[in-house]
């Protein structure tokens, strides 16, 4: 299925260029890390209870804004320089890639773009599974409970999905500064509606099953938690943008899939 060959040929374009990716998202991420590790687990080290400071107002909201901004910056610089790298073998240096100011504030102005569509097919969607997973949240039930998920599944997380996956080519496109309208994107995207299909389903199924060992990890250790929890965050990071940058060679570019 097309689906899942989008899907291996985007691992594979990170393990088969694994050095790069490490160069490219590896200090940033580093950073991340540290910054996060700084504001949330040292208070949980100390017995800080976070919610009693921002009643009391004693949270560094000011701290945790900048930390906020700070991977932002540094998540949309991986990116872009992943984009660069694999659709115009654009090279990184040696512990940082190269930091191009208009290519991300073009990838900034598609995502919000890219964002609000996104909100727009959620808000309905929503509603909707609101309406029908209520009773059955209401119960308390652990069947009752699966059931809402599933609902909140098929009704929320699976369209928006699929939506982003249509008109994703926009991202890529920005980070080259060879913008796409969005009719262009969903257009491009329109031949393949089932492998998208199977795309949302298998993405948003591996993104849970890979925070599944959180929870047990979490009752061994705080910190290995979130020592997993980052990593899995490096790993949907770079594999969900290399998905994109897939999406676009593919059916904007009409490169092969090899996987």
């Amino acid at each position: 299925m097309k689906g899942l060959t989008i899907l291996f040929h985007a691992i594979g374009m990170v393990t088969s260029n694994l050095n790069a990716a490490l160069r490219i998202s590896a200090a940033l991420m580093a950073l991340q890390f540290v910054l996060a590790i700084l504001l949330g687990v040292q208070f949980l080290h100390m017995g800080i209870d976070t919610t009693e400071m921002m009643m009391s107002g004693t949270y560094p909201y000011g701290s945790a804004g900048l930390v906020l901004i700070i991977q932002l910056v540094s998540t949309l610089w991986i990116a872009v320089a992943w984009h660069r790298f694999i659709l115009r073998e654009e090279q990184p240096g040696t512990a940082l890639p190269p930091f191009n100011g208009p290519a991300i504030l073009s990838y900034v102005l598609a995502g919000i773009i890219f964002v609000l569509v996104l909100v727009a097919v959620a808000v309905p969607f929503g509603l909707l599974a609101g309406l029908i997973a209520a009773p059955m949240m209401v119960s308390g039930s652990p069947g009752g409970l699966t059931l809402a998920g599933l609902v909140l599944f098929a009704l929320v997380w699976l369209p928006v999905t699929y939506i982003s996956y249509r008109i994703s080519p926009i991202l890529p496109s920005a980070a080259l500064q060879e913008r796409i309208p969005l009719k262009e994107a969903w257009y491009a995207t329109g031949t393949s509606g089932a492998a998208f299909v199977v795309l949302a389903v298998i993405s948003v199924l591996g993104v849970w099953l890979a925070n599944l060992p959180v929870m047990l990890l979490a009752q061994i250790s705080s910190f290995l938690a979130f020592l997993w929890a980052f990593a899995v965050q490096w790993a949907v990071l770079m594999i969900g943008v290399s998905v994109l940058t897939t999406i676009y060679g593919h059916y904007v570019e009409k490169r092969a899939l090899n996987a």
